[in-house]
């Protein structure tokens, strides 16, 4: 999940909210009063956010109030000049996180200051560490309007169904998101091998799944524990990761301790192969991604960003879905038509349907309906996601059901409970399982203390 999700915002004259306080100054007010004054008058036009925790954010300190106001208002596109303007005024703490947004929020793309406002910033601040993210966030934002040549010759491919220039678009378009990303990840390792099997046909088969972990909490702790626990009794076949392996930025390369202290030492117990998937956390490094490509141990088997496996009678389909390619979108489709499993089941680290509070966060289902949903819907049995903290049980979809274990370890988030859709959501620590054989497939939601919370069975 981002790091720093943004929150609600900040004043009655800005969301028409009733008075909240009888007597004394209204929770508005203490807000509005610890922000300085410039900041205050952005935040008045230009915040729209839910305001259900206002009250909560009193205990915020001006600091902190402060820089999420302008995460916040990083994301407004009407508040963009305000924002560029306004950075060299602000702590370099504060101008990570709004460069964060700036490189992900789509509308910065064709904001014609943007690169030329970073690049002065690069040049005068004395941080080192804010020089490299404003010169990475400007080439990020150059590369992805310069991707949008390819992309618009790849809509021309499609619509005259040339597939050879599909193809050759498809393979540019995967190497620009690299480019702009600033990864470091060789062809070689980008490579997707054929459809391999990790268990016999027609066998059962048990798996366990969990996102969002590596962090080295007491929390990751036990949440590895509850699984070693119940596969004492109830052993698994293999292991399956929905992304944000670890935190913050992915592995620094294959000889990192975290290898040891955060993966070996608490899930080696189970004596089973993991087949992990990618977070958008894996990408926050240069070489984060590779590094989880590059690892090899019994544990551990990744062969590519994206792949394809058997186990009994269900097939598998691994995602990188921080941005998902033309390259593996066609590669996708193409896979499930090949596919004569009697199960396909999909899983990634963003979700499609999630119970999320935040309305900005639902920007990025809208762009996941949009480009994944139409190849699985009605083709799939199960999508299996992560990233936001949480456990959750969403209903199911033109014959796809959907599951998110985003509670592996790391901080949690929160949820909306009756958010469209959703038969379960808490925002708790657990992890998932699957018992498939040739006629159901059983999908359960554990916690900590290995109790169920919530389970579906699906049959043929």
């Amino acid at each position: 999940m981002r790091v720093h999700r943004i929150i609600p915002l900040l004043v009655s004259a800005l969301i028409g909210l009733p008075a909240i306080a009888a007597e004394g100054p209204s929770p508005v007010e203490v807000l509005a009063a610890k922000l300085p004054a410039e900041v205050a008058d952005a935040a008045r036009k230009w915040v729209h956010e839910d305001a259900k925790e206002l009250k909560g954010m009193a205990a915020f300190s001006p600091q902190q109030l402060e820089q999420e106001v302008m995460v916040d208002l990083a994301s407004e596109p009407e508040a963009a000049d305000f924002v560029l303007g306004r950075m060299p005024a602000e702590t370099p703490a504060t101008d990570l996180l709004v460069l964060h947004v700036i490189g992900v929020d789509g509308f910065w793309v064709d904001h014609a200051g943007a690169v030329a406002a970073l690049r002065k910033l690069a040049d005068t601040t004395p941080d080192n560490d804010l020089m490299l993210a404003c010169l990475d966030t400007a080439r990020r934002l150059e590369a992805k309007a310069l991707r949008k040549v390819i992309a618009a010759r790849i809509a021309s491919a499609r619509q005259a169904g040339d597939t050879e220039a599909l193809s050759k678009l498809a393979q540019a378009d995967e190497r620009w998101i690299l480019i702009e990303r600033g990864a470091a990840m060789p062809a070689f390792m980008r490579k997707v091998p054929e459809v391999f099997r990790v268990k016999a046909e027609g066998q059962p088969v048990r798996v366990v799944g969990f996102g969002d972990f590596g962090s080295g909490t007491q929390s990751q702790r036990d949440v590895a524990s509850a699984i070693v626990t119940l596969s004492k009794t109830e052993p698994f076949d293999l292991g399956i990761t929905l992304g944000d392996n670890f935190y913050p930025t992915g592995m620094t390369g294959t000889d990192d301790p975290r290898w040891r202290d955060w993966w070996e030492t608490l899930y080696g117990p189970l004596g089973i192969t993991f087949y992990p998937s990618l977070g958008n956390h894996e990408w926050y490094a240069d070489d984060g991604a590779a590094a989880e490509l590059a690892y090899h141990s019994p544990t551990w088997r990744f062969p590519s960003p994206y792949y394809t496996y058997t186990a009994g009678s269900a097939q598998f389909f691994v995602l990188d879905t921080t941005e998902l390619s033309e390259k593996q979108v066609l590669w996708l489709d193409h896979a499930i038509s090949s596919s004569t499993a009697r199960w396909k089941v999909v899983y990634g680290h963003h979700p499609i349907f999630a119970p999320e509070r935040n309305a900005k966060a639902g920007n990025y289902m809208a762009y996941m309906r949009t480009r994944l949903w139409p190849v699985l819907k009605g083709r799939v049995d199960a999508y299996l996601c992560g990233h936001q903290h949480a456990m959750a049980h969403m209903d199911s979809v033109d014959g796809v059901h959907f599951f998110m274990s985003g509670g592996g370890g790391s901080a949690l988030g929160k949820v909306a409970k009756n958010a469209p859709g959703a038969l379960f959501a808490e925002s708790k620590f657990g992890f998932l399982t699957l018992d498939i054989d040739a006629s159901r497939m059983k999908i359960a939601i554990y916690d900590t203390d290995g109790k169920t919370f919530d389970s579906e069975v699906v049959t043929k």
